[in-house]
């Protein structure tokens, strides 16, 4: 298992970093466009901002795995180590819980933008919001097997 998740994790941080080049060179043609050439590229906003959208949702993912989403552990590691037990299990369920409710969302997100496309890039919505359900059943499985390392 942790051999599939070290290679899963490896594949993540490829298409993270993948995801981050792109939006820079898509913002750095932008600028070059506007301001050397005069002239402004009609798509490189709405692909920036759907790339950014793809990044955070598959990002979060990767947070997890290497520990470093947000959390205040101050209050509850002075805790009895029962009660820490108990309001970690339910951090993890309340965890579970709203990627699943995010997940199930996200597929009927997808299902109403099937039939729109993006005004810049003509490409069907489907496609944008698809990172929502992947990006949270992502993280939900996570949360499941619970494969995160301590930052």
């Amino acid at each position: 298992m942790n051999k599939l998740i070290e290679k899963y994790e490896k594949g993540l941080d490829w298409l993270t970093s993948a995801i981050l080049v792109a939006l820079l060179l898509i913002v750095l043609a932008q600028i070059v466009s506007r301001y050397v050439f005069n002239s402004s590229l009609s798509w490189t906003e709405e692909a920036a901002r759907y790339l950014m959208i793809w990044g955070v949702l598959l990002g979060v993912s990767l947070a997890y795995l290497n520990g470093y989403l947000i959390s205040i552990e101050i209050f509850v590691d002075r805790l009895p180590a029962p009660v820490r037990r108990v309001i970690r299990v339910i951090n993890r369920l309340l965890s579970l819980f709203f990627t699943g409710i995010l997940t199930v969302y996200g597929v009927n997100l997808c299902i109403m933008g099937a039939q729109m496309e993006s005004p810049a890039l003509e490409i069907p919505y489907l496609w944008i919001y698809l990172a929502v359900p992947v990006g949270a059943g992502l993280l939900f499985i996570l949360f499941l097997i619970n494969p995160q390392k301590k930052a």
